[in-house]
This record gives structure tokens, C-alpha cells and sequence, in this order.
């Protein structure tokens, strides 16, 4: 199993103020508790009021700095990542000179198969509602290129997503709309068309349960009632032929390159703060059509369906999954983003990627 693909994503990585650090924060909670001492003895119990009332305001104002200070570092990366995005497209553009081969600059109705959902903020939604739902109202397909590679037509396009790790960082230092803004990065999305529709099929049926879902039964509040052997598939029968083809399940397993069969598309994606270069795009849609070229053909006409999945999708369907590394040091493990739409009530809903841990390959 090859290592899952190292692309630094979060723009929060800032140390945190020094009074929340240790040891600064002991060798700052003596000094205050000294001041503290010495003025009571000094001055009594009137002036340790006052004394205490600005240490406090003082705290505030130090904090309120260093948040100003770290959004505004964070602004400055997202303004870099936007302009290198920018110049992504720019190169993606210049590929629509080859044969059979098309760019768009934004698709409504392509994002509309892949996350986008017709919907309006409600009257009295909270700021954080009202902008997801702007938000999944909104999707475009950016940068889009249509292809045929191995055959059957492939299409790659970026996704405008928020990574959550930034925006809970964010949340509180700013308002919500900035922190969502500043914390918006790309899921560039390669799909190939299939002949027909085919049953829902994600990698992680080629993985055990990670260590989470091993001890809780019930991972996510969007997977109860899911029995386990219908987690991943629709249809454990079509799941076990797939993964019974060698060069299938060793693309299973392999972490740069994750998957997900769904309706009539193969899909795969990952998340990078400012787009995936056009090398990598073409790289990565030419391994997914040399995947969908050893699927098991001959045998899966039986398996044919005759409806493709249409957004909003529950967790346990989502056809975008993307491979992310977490903890480090001597605690380095390996999971998924899985992207699938989350309800906020009244027919409203968020679109936003949803971490769960990888077993090990089965």
C-alpha cells in the first residue's frame, strides 16, 4: 500500500499566544500571582481590585492582538493560494489545443452532479447556516476539462470547499463569513464516464474499520440504521466481484489515487489548497481510465442500474472521497474526507467533507 499523498492543506498552522504555551504560561501565572501578593500587601484589598481589573483587560486586549494578528496571516496565504489557483487555470486552459480535448471556465450544471443544490437561505438562518447554504446553492465546476483517455470520456474540475480543520480554527478569532472565506481551498475532481450506471462502490470496502469505528458501532449520526455491509456499497455481491480483480483491489488500496464508482461516473479527488496542477490532473485521469479498463466487463452487465445518483446525498454515498494524513510524530495514521451534504433543516442543506479512519486493507 503506497503512503497517502503528503499536500499540506491547513492554513492555521500558527503557534499558539505564548501565555497558552508551556512553560510561558506557568512562569506568566507566577508573575501575576506575585503582582498579585505584593499589591494586597502593599495596598490592600481596593487596589488589588483595580490591579485585577486591568490584568484582565489586559489579557483581552493581548488576545484580541494576536487573533487579528494570526487571521491576518492566514488571509495573506488564502490571498497566495487564490492567485496560484488562478494561474492553475490559466495552464489548464492552454491543454484545450490538443484532440479531444475541451475547456470551460465554470459549469453550474456539471457541479450540480457533484455537490451543488438548488436551494435559498432561509429568512432566519444563523450567519453559519445561511452561508453553507449559500454556499451549496452556489458550487461551480472551475477550470473544467473534457477529455477522452482509454476511450471513454473523462472529465477534471475544481470544487471552491471549506476545510473544516481551518474554519473551527477561525471561527474563533473572526466572524464567520471571514473565517468560511479564509478557509476555502479546492477539490479537484477527475471522473470517468462508464457505459452504463453501476452500483455505489467506495475504497473503503477494501478497508477494515479504523480503530473509532471498531470500538463505536455507531460512527456518525448520518450512518445509523446503515448496516455495515452496506456502508460502502449498495450491493455487497457487485462489491466482492469488483474487488476479486486483482489490478481492482490493489487500486483500492492504493492511497494516492482513491476512488468511488458511482451511477455512471469513476471518481476520484483530492484537496490542495490551490488547485492540482495540469500535469497531475492528466496523470490522475489517465490512471482512472486505465482502472476503468480492467473492471470486470464481461460480468457486470448484470449489475447494470438504470438511475445515477443525484445530489443531496447522504454521508455513507458520497462519490467524493479524498485521503487525508492526520496526527503526527510516532502517531502517523491515514484516513478519508468523505464530501456529502448535511441536513440544516427545512429541505436546507450544507455540503462539507466529513473525516472517518482508515483500517488496514483487507
Amino acid at each position: 500500500m503506497q503512503n497517502a499523498p503528503t499536500i499540506p492543506v491547513d492554513r492555521t498552522e500558527i503557534a499558539p499566544h505564548a501565555l497558552a504555551r508551556t512553560p510561558y504560561n506557568q512562569i506568566a501565572a507566577f508573575l501575576s500571582l506575585a503582582l498579585f501578593i505584593a499589591v494586597l500587601l502593599s495596598a490592600g484589598w481596593t487596589w488589588l481590585l483595580v490591579t485585577f481589573i486591568v490584568w484582565v483587560i489586559a489579557l483581552l486586549v493581548a488576545g484580541a492582538v494576536f487573533a487579528r494578528r494570526a487571521v491576518a496571516k492566514v488571509a495573506e496565504r488564502r490571498e497566495a493560494d487564490r492567485q496560484a489557483h488562478a494561474s492553475t487555470l490559466v495552464s489548464r486552459r492552454g491543454v484545450d489545443q490538443f484532440r479531444d480535448t475541451t475547456y470551460e471556465e465554470q459549469s453550474a450544471e456539471l457541479a450540480a452532479r457533484f455537490g451543488r443544490v438548488e436551494q435559498t437561505v432561509p429568512r432566519h438562518a444563523t450567519p453559519a447556516h445561511a452561508h453553507r447554504v449559500k454556499h451549496a446553492a452556489e458550487l461551480v465546476a472551475q477550470g473544467v476539462l473534457r477529455m477522452s483517455l482509454h476511450g471513454r470520456p473523462v472529465t477534471a474540475f475544481d470544487l471552491e470547499v471549506a476545510n473544516e480543520v481551518d474554519l473551527a480554527r477561525l471561527s474563533r478569532k473572526t466572524t464567520f463569513e471571514q473565517a468560511f472565506t479564509l478557509s476555502t481551498c479546492y477539490l479537484t475532481v477527475c471522473a470517468v464516464t462508464l457505459p452504463f450506471p453501476l452500483p455505489y462502490l467506495s475504497i473503503l470496502a477494501a478497508f477494515g474499520p479504523g480503530m473509532t469505528e471498531a470500538l463505536v458501532s455507531e460512527v456518525d449520526e448520518d450512518e445509523v440504521g446503515v448496516p455495515s455491509e452496506l456502508r460502502h456499497t449498495d450491493d455487497p455481491e457487485f462489491a466482492a466481484l469488483m474487488l476479486s480483480v486483482p489490478a481492482v483491489r490493489r487500486a483500492a488500496h492504493d492511497l494516492d489515487l482513491p476512488w468511488v464508482i458511482s451511477g455512471d461516473q469513476l471518481v476520484s479527488t483530492v484537496l490542495t489548497p490551490a488547485g492540482l496542477p495540469v500535469h497531475s490532473v492528466l496523470r490522475r485521469a489517465n490512471a482512472l481510465g486505465e482502472l476503468a479498463k480492467s473492471f470486470p466487463w464481461d460480468r457486470l452487465e448484470a449489475h447494470r442500474r438504470d438511475t445515477v445518483p443525484t445530489a443531496p446525498w447522504p454521508l455513507h454515498r458520497s462519490p467524493l472521497i479524498t485521503y487525508q494524513s492526520w496526527l503526527t510524530g510516532d502517531l502517523l495514521g491515514h484516513g478519508v474526507l468523505r464530501w456529502s451534504h448535511r441536513s440544516l433543516g427545512d429541505d436546507i442543506w450544507a455540503f462539507q467533507g466529513t473525516p472517518v479512519e482508515l483500517g488496514d486493507p483487507r
